[in-house]
């Protein structure tokens, strides 16, 4: 039985695998409450760090409701362009939330103690965003996606620019005031920046297969 390329590739791209690796919040959210609710050590939590746990607990739930299916499940030629932005704006934010999360530990136990810790905790989050634009890029040039031919330099571009975000982030870590090794969290949000960067990636090919194949053979949906 001849394989339908392009709903295996819809498919692929809204079942991103990420929802396992998203588990680990759920490790993070019970050392944050910790952290402010159980001896309480530290003091309040700032309004910006509880918008944003409810923010990544939305985005957890989007992404759990998109991979089972209760939402946005159905797909055909005339909408199948608007639900696969909507698969990967989930997977992207879901995904990269996840490493930016853990790397959050260190602002969240030095929120209600340290001035610069906001400042800190802005700059993790935009060195991630430069990661995912790199993986983008890397993506971009190496499945050729977007009518891109020769994607070579661009693909080195991406490579380049993963680098040294990930240098930067190390940097980061290593330059951070801490009282007993807060820093580490970083580390651990870095092997998870790696990890998403794998399963976003796998995304990124399946939607490069898709457009590959909606122009040699039409659409089939």
């Amino acid at each position: 039985m001849e394989v339908n390329l392009q709903k295996k590739s819809i498919e692929s791209i809204q079942h991103s695998h990420l929802i396992g690796l998203s588990l680990v919040n759920f490790i993070i959210f019970a050392v944050y409450y910790f952290i402010y609710a159980g001896p309480g050590i530290k003091g309040n939590m700032p309004l910006y760090m509880k918008v944003y746990l409810i923010g990544s607990l939305l985005l957890w739930l989007l992404l759990y409701l998109q991979e089972r299916e209760y939402i946005f499940k159905h797909y055909n030629r005339k909408n199948y362009k608007f639900r696969v932005v909507i698969y990967m704006t989930i997977n992207l934010l879901s995904g990269y939330n996840i490493p930016f999360l853990i790397s959050s530990a260190y602002a969240f136990y030095f929120a209600d103690s340290r001035d610069d810790t906001f400042t800190y905790w802005l700059l993790i989050c935009g060195l991630i965003i430069v990661s995912a634009i790199g993986l983008f890029l890397f993506c971009l040039g190496e499945f050729e996606m977007f009518g891109i031919q020769n994607g070579s330099f661009i693909r080195m571009i991406g490579i380049l620019t993963i680098l040294l975000s990930f240098g930067l982030l190390l940097y980061v870590s290593l330059i951070l005031p801490v009282d007993s090794e807060e820093n580490r969290t970083i580390w651990m949000g870095m092997i998870m920046l790696f990890c998403s960067h794998l399963l976003i990636g796998r995304t990124y090919f399946y939607l490069g297969l898709l457009n590959y194949d909606i122009k040699e053979d039409g659409m089939k949906l």
